[in-house]
């Protein structure tokens, strides 16, 4: 048996630091140059309400992702209760915003659905629809931002900061090759009958017997979602986005998320934010408190995976007494 793929422990260490340290480090950065005092303000006359439906506005999303990967999995052959597929999402999307790497979460929906579907392995049909999942969100992602990076010069009159584009496209390969890579590194030996398998696979999950609707009609309503939180977020702070602002510019700051370089997309989406928004009117201060809003709202929309956490852990006590 080939041995799988492991860090050195040196390395390993240092991959599970620096992400969070790299966050915070920009974050606090970023906050001093538009001036500490103004952000702090600014989230500290945050309207409650509005920050409460911004926390609301964050449940279609995984409620969506959930149901997108409950019919990608059925498509696979690997029946998925509806109940199950939501809270086994609560819970990776909340493990993605707090662990470093993103795909945490991922993994740990992997490993469940092989286990509860009978397959005793991390391998195979679980990881195939887990990939898939990412890849479908991903793909109407780019989309989106790449409609804004196009037109945003004709609406706003300015073009995004220079660069942009390139952050456009590292984005998108970082994420998918970090979603793809995470899921992988738990299939060892099988992972080139894996990839030998995808084409197919892809075919029955994305294109045949009306696949095309369901992954655009969900994947559609997941980014829809993103775009209210920050929506709400922005107004929550006293700075409500307009519709061009929010469907065009949004989107590029949400794409800064995807690189490998932070947990949870902090920091770098405050930069993005800061740089990106000032575009369509708002001040810098503003759009980095924003941007801090919808993190906030992202992460507490996400706490009800502590519930299933839970079970998850009374449940192995149970089987080991």
């Amino acid at each position: 048996m080939r041995p799988q793929f492991a860090f050195p422990p040196a390395l390993q260490r240092l991959h599970n630091v620096l992400p969070p340290l790299a966050g915070l480090a920009i974050l606090a950065l970023v906050a001093a140059a538009l001036g500490g005092g103004d952000v702090v303000r600014r989230l500290a006359q945050a309207d409650p309400l509005f920050v409460t439906l911004a926390v609301l506005a964050v449940q279609p999303q995984i409620v969506l992702s959930a149901l997108r990967w409950r019919f990608i999995s059925q498509r696979l052959g690997q029946p998925l209760p509806i109940g199950r597929a939501v809270g086994e999402y609560y819970l990776a999307t909340l493990l993605n915003q707090v662990l470093p790497g993103g795909v945490a979460g991922d993994a740990v929906r992997v490993v469940r659905a092989a286990r509860e579907g009978g397959d005793g392995r991390w391998t195979g049909r679980a990881g195939q629809a887990v990939v898939l999942d990412r890849l479908s969100g991903q793909i109407v992602l780019f989309a989106v931002a790449g409609f804004g990076l196009l037109l945003a010069p004709v609406v706003f009159g300015v073009a995004p900061p220079g660069g942009l584009g390139l952050l456009v496209v590292l984005g998108l390969a970082g994420g998918l090759g970090l979603a793809a890579y995470g899921i992988l590194r738990f299939m060892g030996e099988r992972a080139a009958r894996f990839r030998r398998a995808f084409r197919p696979v892809m075919a029955e999950t994305f294109l045949r017997r009306g696949a095309w609707g369901v992954q655009g009609a969900t994947s559609a309503g997941v980014v829809g979602s993103y775009l209210a939180v920050f929506a709400l977020a922005a107004a929550a702070v006293g700075t409500p986005l307009g519709l061009a602002a929010t469907v065009l510019l949004v989107p590029l700051v949400l794409l800064s998320m995807l690189l490998p370089l932070s947990v949870g997309g902090w920091g770098l989406r405050e930069a993005a934010a800061a740089a990106i928004l000032p575009i369509a009117g708002l001040r810098p201060d503003a759009a980095f408190a924003a941007s801090v809003v919808y993190g906030i709202a992202s992460l507490a929309g996400a706490l009800p995976g502590l519930v299933v956490l839970l079970r998850h852990a009374l449940a192995g006590r149970r089987a080991a007494a």
